[in-house]
């Protein structure tokens, strides 16, 4: 909570770091992670959501293939794309949160060829 709290004034680097850190060293990290992010980003605070956003990249660059292949499962995908799909949240979601959501799929299907749910 301390990674994505929407009273935070500025990006908590040491919060994210820790996230990143507990996801990789529990058992059950990714899938834990991507329920709390998914949550997190689909919050009607765009300040909240937005940091999820960057906490999930972070997470993307530095938590390696067993966070990758739980990103790359329908389940986390569909919920991404509710925040950008008029026939979900996207009419409510924050514009920014929409583009970023949407530059991180496009993101994760060059970085990640492997992954055939994100590609797909």
């Amino acid at each position: 909570d301390r990674a994505t709290n929407p009273l935070n004034r500025d990006t908590d680097w040491s919060s994210i770091h820790a996230f990143c850190e507990q996801l990789n060293s529990d058992l059950e990290g990714p899938q834990l992670a991507t329920r709390l992010l998914a949550h997190k980003i689909q919050s009607p605070q765009e300040w909240e959501a937005m940091q999820a956003l960057l906490v999930l990249e972070t997470c993307m660059k530095n938590c390696g293939k067993r966070f990758h292949s739980e990103v790359g499962k329908f389940r986390f995908l569909n919920e991404l794309i509710k925040v950008v799909s008029p026939k979900y949240l996207g009419s409510r979601s924050p514009e920014p949160v929409k583009k970023k959501v949407l530059e991180l799929i496009y993101s994760w299907t060059v970085a990640l060829p492997d992954e055939a749910k994100i590609t797909d």
